[in-house]
């Protein structure tokens, strides 16, 4: 039941939303966040709020948690609630259940933006927001990848893609969902190059930093370069950037899983030593004589 400082929406999968392998693809979720998120700010700030040709709100960074798998044929459930609020941006919690479990959640840092440039919040929507929050949350954590980043241009995974029409929302901007959609190909062009030797692979967390949404249909360049490599899992840092330099930044946490259990096991050494030529070689310096 949807709170002062709760709201509750049922949402549906569509059958367009699932992939190849036959549940509810990863940008899909990503995009329920989005429409519960959106559907909360809807129930608060009026019927017309979903666009503007003022300020507009978007998220600045988004970390999106995939707890269990979600399947086709199910309603989901979404709860959202504001975690906290500055003067120029806010924080919005997601959950999702289905079937009665906890399948996945998001922390979204928002902001204002008008004519793509940083701006404060509007007043109304601070002051309503601020109003709402309960507790304090832990602050956001480190990405750990600002110094990979610094060599994008080395990235080992490259390609390109050209941008859609449908790849702008309602506002003519970039779309926050296709960026998480590049953000999604991008380290897909790495998967799809890896032999995982009868294994699996699944997306745990996705920890994704939107740079801005300016248009436009230049060509987008994707890479993507293997940061971290666990005893289970390793993570993929990954851009997309064009003529106006980085778009969208990410962090992509993968488990690899036996097939049969769905469990995560220990990366075997023949899929180590392919993840580890996707890393970046280290920095030589100079000897001293």
């Amino acid at each position: 039941m949807t709170t002062a400082t709760i709201f509750e929406c049922s949402l549906s999968p569509r059958f367009t939303d699932l992939d190849t392998w036959r549940h509810v693809n990863n940008s899909r979720i990503y995009q329920l966040h989005q429409e519960a998120r959106m559907r909360a700010h809807l129930e608060r700030f009026g019927a017309d709020a979903w666009f503007s040709d003022d300020v507009r709100l978007r998220p600045l960074r988004s970390t999106t948690d995939y707890r269990l798998v979600t399947w086709y044929g199910s309603d989901v459930q979404a709860q959202v609630r504001v975690l906290a609020c500055e003067d120029d941006c806010y924080r919005v919690r997601s959950d999702l259940f289905q079937n009665g479990n906890h399948v996945g959640s998001q922390d979204c840092l928002m902001g204002a933006f008008n004519k793509h440039e940083r701006v404060a919040l509007p007043a109304e929507v601070r002051d309503a927001l601020a109003g709402m929050i309960e507790g304090e949350p832990e602050p956001l954590p480190d990405p750990k990848n600002r110094d990979v980043l610094q060599r994008a241009a080395e990235f080992p995974v490259t390609c390109q893609l050209t941008p859609r029409y449908g790849d702008l929302d309602v506002d003519a901007q970039r779309s926050e969902a296709a960026l998480a959609q590049y953000m999604e190909q991008a380290r897909y062009n790495a998967v799809r190059q890896l032999d995982f030797g009868g294994l699996g692979v699944l997306v745990a967390s996705v920890d994704i930093t939107f740079e801005h949404y300016r248009p436009g249909f230049d060509i987008m360049n994707l890479a993507a370069t293997i940061n971290r490599i666990g005893n289970s899992s390793f993570v993929f840092t990954g851009y997309a950037a064009n003529s106006q330099g980085m778009q969208a930044t990410a962090n992509s946490v993968m488990v690899v899983i036996d097939t049969g259990s769905n469990r995560p096991v220990p990366i075997p050494a023949a899929l180590r030593q392919q993840l580890e030529k996707m890393m970046l070689q280290p920095v030589t310096q100079p000897s001293s004589r």
